[in-house]
């Protein structure tokens, strides 16, 4: 009996070291989870915001307010001065963009950036900008990027402009059947710096709608 009973307690301590020496499971590194949450984002297709926006340049300035919504063939931008009334509308589709304001002129050109600089004063830097409000780096450019410990961007560096984001919101999605809610739900940026050069551009976003 004595010899059963030490050959059990000699197989539980086997046990025991057995069970400290295997390697505690690793976390995932920021650097992954950077990766996932950029692989959550690259699932927003389209998407609607409200919020404040201010512009300082060199030569000019604007502060008010925008309405943007965006799909992947089209923007539709509407800028409001600070009392309410519409500065001016940008809509982009396949054959340029279109510029129209507050005094019914029109203007088309080829891009946002030439449009706006010819017309506002400013360049908005549309091309990379619907990457770039979401906390994600726009397609085919090089970039420099760092991130928090949740892989939420807090500073990227991308064709020549530096932008920070120092706030983020979740943003559940926009189920387009009413019957069908939608328990997706994404880390948003609401705060949002852009500089280069010659411009400085902040964007507080006030309410998101995704899908």
């Amino acid at each position: 009996m004595q010899a059963v009973a030490r050959w059990l307690l000699l197989a539980a301590t086997f046990v025991q070291a057995g069970c400290a020496s295997l390697p505690p499971a690793s976390a995932p590194s920021t650097a992954e989870i950077h990766q996932q949450h950029l692989a959550s984002l690259a699932e927003i297709q389209n998407f609607e915001l409200h919020g404040r926006i201010g512009v300082q340049s060199d030569y000019k300035g604007f502060s008010g307010s925008t309405h943007w919504q965006h799909e992947q063939q089209q923007d539709s931008i509407a800028l409001f001065s600070p009392l309410g009334s519409q500065v001016a509308s940008i809509k982009r589709n396949d054959a340029g963009v279109t510029l129209l304001t507050s005094d019914n002129k029109q203007y088309q050109a080829a891009d946002a950036e030439t449009l706006t600089e010819q017309n506002l004063g400013w360049r908005l830097p549309m091309r990379g900008l619907s990457d770039w409000v979401l906390g994600r780096p726009g397609p085919g450019v090089s970039s420099e990027s760092s991130w928090d410990h949740l892989g939420q961007l807090t500073r990227l560096k991308q064709d020549g402009w530096d932008i920070e984001y120092s706030l983020y919101t979740p943003v559940p999605a926009s189920s387009a059947v009413a019957d069908k809610p939608t328990t997706a739900v994404k880390s948003l940026p609401t705060r949002i710096t852009l500089r280069n050069a010659k411009l400085t551009l902040k964007l507080i976003v006030q309410q998101w709608q995704w899908q």
